[in-house]
């Protein structure tokens, strides 16, 4: 049974000859998403960092490509208020040096933050890691819709942080911290002087790439314009297809090539030995935190090898470059992904068997070297391309059952 498309749905567009992008949205380990909540029999649980490092290792020994922190990193959550919040680049700086091939992708609000020091986090992250750190512009506290303004905000504040990954290292208005986020003074008598930004405080790809959740029209035009990575949430192959290729039209029209724009679908995903336990799970789940616990994502209960089906048929139809999952339970389906989907897709020749690992993050997304400049603006047929390439049609498959992939 093959999905069906609509015949106003655009013709679907083969992704580009780059590897497959799978990562795992790790944002609920500060806090079991929905506690917050007054429902539910389940107490909330404070933040624990080793089981944090321990995820983010097990990810990274996964072959997991990216490692995503939301706003939602929480710290300690209460029935009725958050009463603390992670900085989301302090914790990817610290697990960092435990990794060796997973990128961490930290989000940042463009509102409170000056773009300096946005750029600085994001290089302490990538120089932990060696060159594999990423960032995601996020709203301000207590937004919850990406308008226009936070749109034309984020993209002021991308083009600024750019400059100062691209910059000198001296002179530009950002100044030192320590490993615990303090500042630099000197003392000279009755004053007191900040020290300028140390000359090795550039990222160690050039550009870490740029993310962008795209959940509005604004965000849209705004990953087109400035992103390396798009999330999308769509329920089905059509609309995965035609967010991607409205995508890769608007990023033609700004002068950028179309392959340098990655689109992952997002997937909420619940996962057992077999379906009818994994079906009980998200039930239960749903029954506790709401029906609203996805997100409006496309919710996949089912088996190991279920969810593997699922990114290979989206990913032949054109509809995605890859796939960003949230577990459900951060440890069993965490475990079910690298012990059962990512060993299934590398016998199906999805994931080649063995690789070395990335040396940064950029390699790991297919994308190419930014360096210290800007990239040049794509040649005019570069728009044409884009429908040019031969087009894959969906496979069958079971996992198109609406009890295995539902929206």
């Amino acid at each position: 049974m093959s999905y069906p498309q609509s015949s106003s749905s655009p013709a679907p567009t083969a992704p580009a000859a780059r590897p497959l992008v799978l990562g795992v949205d790790l944002t609920a380990a500060g806090a079991r998403p929905g506690a917050h909540r007054a429902r539910g029999i389940v107490q909330p649980r404070s933040f624990d960092g080793e089981r944090f490092v321990q995820l983010v290792r097990r990810a990274d020994a996964g072959r997991l490509d990216l490692v995503t922190l939301d706003e939602g990193f929480l710290l300690h959550p209460g029935r009725r208020q958050v009463a603390g919040r992670l900085d989301a680049a302090v914790a990817a700086a610290r697990v960092a040096p435990h990794t060796t091939r997973t990128g961490l992708v930290a989000t940042v609000d463009t509102a409170d933050v000056d773009p300096a020091h946005v750029a600085r986090a994001i290089a302490r992250v990538d120089q932990a890691s060696g060159g594999r750190a990423g960032w995601q512009p996020g709203l301000p506290t207590g937004a919850v819709v990406q308008d226009e303004a936070w749109a034309a905000r984020a993209g002021t504040v991308a083009a600024r942080v750019a400059g100062h990954w691209d910059g000198p290292a001296r002179g530009d208005g950002a100044v030192a911290v320590d490993a615990d986020g303090r500042f630099r003074v000197d003392h000279d008598g009755v004053r007191f002087a900040v020290r300028p930004r140390a000359a090795d405080d550039h990222p160690r790809q050039g550009r870490p790439p740029v993310v962008v959740a795209v959940r509005s029209e604004a965000a849209l035009e705004l990953a087109a314009r400035s992103a390396d990575v798009a999330r999308v949430a769509a329920t089905a192959p059509a609309r995965a297809i035609h967010l991607r290729t409205r995508l890769r039209d608007a990023a033609a029209a700004a002068g950028r090539d179309p392959d340098s724009l990655v689109v992952l679908t997002e997937a909420y995903v619940v996962l057992a030995d077999d379906r009818a336990s994994a079906q009980a799970r998200l039930e239960l789940v749903e029954a506790l935190e709401g029906p609203e616990i996805s997100g409006g994502l496309l919710v996949v209960a089912g088996t190991p090898d279920d969810l593997a089906e699922t990114i290979v048929d989206w990913r032949e139809s054109g509809a995605s470059d890859g796939f960003l999952l949230r577990p459900s339970s951060l440890g069993p389906d965490l475990d079910a992904l690298v012990d059962g989907v990512v060993p299934r897709l590398v016998r199906d020749g999805v994931l080649p068997p063995a690789a070395p690992a990335p040396r940064t993050l950029r390699e790991a997304l297919g994308l190419g070297d930014a360096g210290r400049a800007p990239a040049a603006p794509a040649a005019p047929a570069a728009r044409e391309a884009v429908g040019a390439r031969p087009v894959a049609r969906p496979r069958a498959s079971r996992t198109a059952d609406a009890r295995l992939v539902r929206a």
